[in-house]
């Protein structure tokens, strides 16, 4: 049964990203390009990171980034902020990017 608090606020951010890795010449070139920008993501940020789409094409790969807050503006803030910064790395080309934030139970159920 679930009960939350009365003052319960929990919520699911997701980033998704596609990104092109560029000079990549192989599946381990993008990988390699890809595991660079998960690594510092998650050492930086402490977020979930997985690669999710694109696993066979040796350019182009999706990262999905995922965390957790009681605060779903600063989820929005934090997370696009992140895109923003991996731009700026420069070891990849973010082709999209799209925010996603939900709930993360349904009360009702």
């Amino acid at each position: 049964m679930f009960l939350p608090a009365h003052d319960e606020s929990a919520w699911v951010g997701v980033l998704r990203l596609g990104l092109v890795v560029p000079g990549a010449r192989s599946l381990k070139d993008k990988r390699r390009g890809l595991a660079a920008v998960r690594d510092r993501v998650r050492a930086r940020h402490g977020f979930s990171v997985a690669e999710v789409g694109h696993l066979e094409d040796t350019l182009r790969g999706v990262l999905l980034v995922a965390t957790v807050g009681n605060e779903p503006r600063l989820l929005r803030s934090v997370l696009d902020g992140l895109a923003h910064e991996i731009e700026g790395w420069g070891q990849v080309v973010v082709e999209s990017r799209h925010v996603e934030v939900q709930p993360a139970f349904d009360a009702s159920r």
